[in-house]
């Protein structure tokens, strides 16, 4: 019983160490159209490499649709997958793989890598990502997105 006790304890302060994040995102122009989103993170610290502290990272969101682009070819999209984020000082710098529930015209294969460079300063977080194919399969447009948004 002790053992379940404390093993129950030690989850329960890891889980205390993560912290979460919501954002708004400005996504670019396509077309002449810009779109907007949301980007939801849940990080997790992991371990230290030299001067770096790593986290590994949940990602999810959404990307609304452009009307005037093709109709029916750029849907609003959801995605959904995990990484990590090195973190020096406030600045960050992200990698994750995600999926997204369906292709469009613009991420046009159902597995997406998303990069990113941000900056944290309390509850705030001000972040450039970039989401894409890596051109492993069909077109590789991609999506950048600026987000701005609150970690507690």
């Amino acid at each position: 019983m002790r053992v379940v006790v404390l093993l129950a304890s030690l989850f329960l302060a890891n889980i205390g160490r993560a912290e979460t994040e919501i954002s708004y995102a400005h996504v670019d122009e396509i077309d002449g159209e810009t779109s907007r989103a949301f980007i939801a993170s849940w990080t997790k610290p992991w371990r230290r490499i030299g001067p770096f502290d790593v986290e590994w990272e949940v990602v999810g969101g959404g990307i609304d649709e452009r009307r005037r682009i093709r109709p029916g070819q750029a849907d609003t999209i959801y995605f959904a997958g995990g990484g990590i984020r090195q973190n020096y000082k406030g600045f960050f710098i992200s990698s994750a793989v995600v999926f997204v529930h369906e292709e469009n015209s613009i991420l046009t294969s159902r597995h997406q890598f998303v990069s990113g460079v941000g900056y944290v300063r309390g509850h705030f977080v001000i972040a450039l990502r970039h989401i894409s194919n890596a051109n492993t399969g069909g077109d590789n447009d991609g999506e950048n997105l600026l987000s701005i948004g609150y970690r507690w």
